[in-house]
């Protein structure tokens, strides 16, 4: 019987290509997405998998209480957390601190921004990251890099044993290179440095600090057989007995708990200082996205099998009047729909491996997970896409199936739904809605990342060059620029205007006092303001010395004149403020304000100060004339002074369109959007074929009676024109209400207006109506001899 119902299935499928090929697209698009998503999920089971002891290995986190009773959970511990377990709990076997270091480092005449990780000997003893050459790093230090970090800064070159130089660490002896894990993890570093290298007096205090809970990460491996419950159960005396006599600023005491390590990816709860592990929001979101792709092929393969329910109707009738069981019939319908899922799943097999090399796809989702070769992950494709098949199918296979044989053989009766609204018109709405929900969040995704690259930020874009040191001299580099023909001026800066800022301290009025204010204090030299075009509202710039009292002489914004209550901008030129540091600057001068990080934030108080030992980039205003000829000199200039490392030069208008385009994610929403679009189009051209179909006679009729071909055309097309504009009035103001939610995000952002929705519900509208005009046109121009024939 299975053998039958197979063979049957692939003839119909073969019998009408069009509506089989319209099935297994939109089957095979949904699929895609659902594919990338449960590939993306996988991996998010696998981070740390590969660890030896993964089932006695527990992070502790801890649960702090303020004055106002708010609890918050924190991913963090205080350091001398992992001594007190080690000292004095026999069921503990080892314990480890990491503790998260951002800076840059310098070897081999380069200069990068690394992620590293101080940790205790402990830490190769709970984990299990693999060396590829050296030993650990436990000497005061000491550190071992990953592998991508040896590469980029030695290549292919044997690192272990040379010094590379940290900014906040001092030198440190590469004693060995990691090798690549098999998976992904969620201590993510791009060194591991030993925790004894941390030997300040400032450390030395931190590790022995029970107020300070945001430190670092504590790590447990317990005893062979010790059931959770027994650490579990000593952290709320520890808790209580270590904060006994501690009086907090703003909590009221902490309490820890246990997160076993198999549980910390995919993270299930908000943490703060959380890792780098996916969190479950994102699988869930990403899983909802490819449910509802599958869900709109799979109104298609309802819309279209109810479509041609009149022809199968007849069919049933034959076949029950022939003696066949309804389970029979809806085991024959049934075949067929899931044949349809599996050819769609193969199809969706050959669109994943054509979307696998798009970055976004490559960095967000499958990454380097091992799933080709996965027999339990295609053991889930495959039971999914059948059980897809079997969804979809189930409803038309019931429908079709309850059909009463002298009913169906004696007249043409349509398939109703509720109130005179049929079924197929419903599904085709909802999917036209939902695609135009969708277009009108995506263009305004675009359209607000267009706006951030080319917004005018307040200060100079247009002819200047941006050049990262990568740990070459600033003075040494420029001062050769300068005497370039087309350099105007050079200035050096901490980092680049538009992105994340310089470096975010606390930042007070006055030094005793806690008025204190979260400020960005930003090294660059006096050349800034005239390069940048920035505007002095009252007082003069820095001085041009390099003198160490020209770093007291500070450059301030207006608001942080309004923030720190300084008056008017006249009146705050002379007065002081005290850096976090306890160094007190004088006010030299107030810039007016400008946007010196990203859209995403309001603009904040601003310190610029002269700092030349954080200089990491030079900034050329290049002034008429042929600007690529001045790169192209600069270029050769950098060559001679560094010739080991590339030159990386590109202008401002460029850094500012790449570091907020993000063409790249709006590439992979677009296929996402056309491949939604496109089954909404196809299920569309599925309606009317069939149901020009069924009118080819009438339209003879007419045709005879004196119709022309435009006339017709409307006829036909006017009911399905009529779904389109409910489906806009349906989705716009979904569209504009999920669009400025999403643009609230942004502290200056564009606004959705008629002009955007009008946009997007005509092209919805273009694109149906093409689809419509089409067939129908098509059906129009046939000569009414042809249908006419046999009456």
């Amino acid at each position: 019987m299975l053998r039958n119902y197979l063979k049957t299935a692939l003839r119909n499928l073969w019998k009408h290509k069009l509506f089989s090929f319209i099935n297994v697209f939109g089957l095979a698009s949904g699929m895609l997405v659902c594919l990338l998503a449960m590939i993306d999920i996988k991996g998010a089971f696998d981070y740390d998998s590969f660890h030896p002891h993964t089932d006695r290995t527990y992070r502790i986190l801890t649960d702090v209480t303020d004055k106002a009773n708010d609890e918050r959970a924190f991913a963090t511990t205080p350091l001398p957390l992992a001594d007190d377990l080690s000292r004095n709990y026999p069921f503990v076997e080892a314990t480890t601190r990491v503790i998260r270091q951002y800076g840059e480092a310098t070897a081999n005449r380069k200069q990068l921004q690394v992620i590293a990780s101080a940790v205790d000997p402990g830490f190769f003893t709970v984990f299990g990251f693999r060396l590829a050459a050296g030993q650990a790093a436990t000497a005061p230090g000491t550190v071992v890099l990953t592998r991508q970090t040896a590469e980029r800064f030695f290549g292919t070159a044997n690192p272990v044993g040379k010094v590379l130089e940290h900014t906040g660490l001092g030198p440190l002896t590469i004693t060995g290179v990691f090798a690549k894990p098999p998976t992904k993890t969620h201590l993510n570093f791009d060194m591991v440095v030993s925790m004894a290298t941390l030997s300040t007096p400032d450390w030395q205090r931190k590790r022995a600090d029970w107020t300070q809970y945001s430190q670092g990460y504590t790590y447990v491996l317990l005893k062979p057989n010790t059931p959770t419950e027994t650490l579990e159960a000593s952290l709320p005396a520890l808790a209580s007995r270590v904060t006994t006599g501690i009086r907090f600023a703003t909590e009221k005491g902490y309490t820890f708990r246990t997160q076993a390590l198999a549980r910390i990816s995919p993270s299930r709860e908000d943490l703060m200082y959380a890792t780098y592990e996916p969190t479950a929001g994102k699988l869930e979101a990403e899983l909802g996205v490819g449910l509802l792709t599958l869900l709109l092929a799979a109104f298609n393969y309802i819309n279209l099998t109810l479509a041609r329910s009149l022809s199968r109707a007849r069919e049933v009738g034959i076949r029950k009047v022939a003696g066949a069981m309804r389970w029979q019939l809806m085991g024959q319908f049934m075949a067929e729909s899931v044949i349809l899922s599996v050819l769609g799943l193969g199809l969706a097999y050959g669109m994943l491996q054509l979307v696998k090399p798009m970055p976004f796809v490559q960095q967000w989702l499958i990454g380097d997970s091992q799933w080709e070769t996965n027999s339990t992950l295609w053991t889930v494709f495959v039971v999914f896409s059948v059980v897809t098949g079997l969804l979809a199918g189930l409803l038309p296979a019931r429908v079709l199936s309850g059909f009463q044989p002298a009913q169906v053989l004696r007249s043409q009766t349509g398939l109703k739904a509720f109130r005179g609204v049929t079924l197929r018109k419903s599904l085709i709405v909802a999917q036209f809605s939902i695609s135009l929900l969708a277009m009108i969040a995506l263009l305004a995704m675009a359209r607000q990342q267009q706006f951030m690259a080319t917004a005018d930020y307040g200060f100079q874009r247009e002819g200047l060059l941006t050049i990262p040191l990568n740990g070459m001299p600033p003075a040494r580099l420029s001062a050769q620029i300068s005497q370039l023909a087309g350099v105007d001026r050079v200035a050096a800066t901490v980092a680049l205007f538009g992105d994340h800022g310089g470096n975010w301290q606390k930042v007070y009025r006055q030094k005793a006092k806690s008025d204190s204010s979260i400020t960005d204090v930003f090294a660059a030299d006096a050349n800034l303001i005239p390069t940048a075009g920035l505007t002095l509202v009252a007082g003069q710039n820095m001085p041009q010395s390099a003198s160490d009292t020209a770093s007291n002489q500070v450059l301030i914004n207006e608001e942080a004149v309004r923030t720190f209550k300084l008056g008017e901008p006249k009146a705050a030129v002379g007065q002081t403020l005290w850096l976090s540091d306890s160094t007190e600057v004088q006010i030299a001068g107030v810039v007016k304000d400008f946007q010196f990080t990203t859209m995403v934030w309001k603009i904040r108080p601003l310190i610029l100060r002269y700092q030349p030992g954080d200089f990491r980039y030079l900034t050329v205003k290049v002034a008429g004339g042929n600007p690529e000829s001045v790169k192209a000199d600069i270029a050769r200039i950098w060559k001679r002074l560094n010739p080991y490392e590339p030159f990386a030069g590109q202008w401002y208008d460029d850094f500012l369109y790449n570091r907020h385009s993000h063409t790249d994610d709006l590439s992979f929403m677009g296929l996402l959007l056309g491949l939604a679009m496109s089954i909404a189009c196809l299920g569309l051209l599925g309606m009317v074929t069939y149901t020009t179909a069924l009118r080819t006679k009438e339209v003879g009729v007419r045709k005879v009676m004196g119709a022309s071909v435009g006339q017709v055309v409307w006829l036909l097309s006017w009911d399905f024109l009529r779904l389109l504009l409910i489906a806009g009035t349906i989705a716009m103001p979904l569209g504009y209400l999920a669009s400025s939610f999403f643009l609230m995000t942004f502290a200056y952002h564009i606004t959705v207006g008629v002009g955007l929705l009008g946009l997007c519900f005509g092209t919805m509208l273009l694109l149906g109506g093409l689809t419509i005009s089409w067939r129908t046109y098509r059906t129009a121009l046939t000569n009414p001899v042809n249908s006419l024939r046999n009456e």
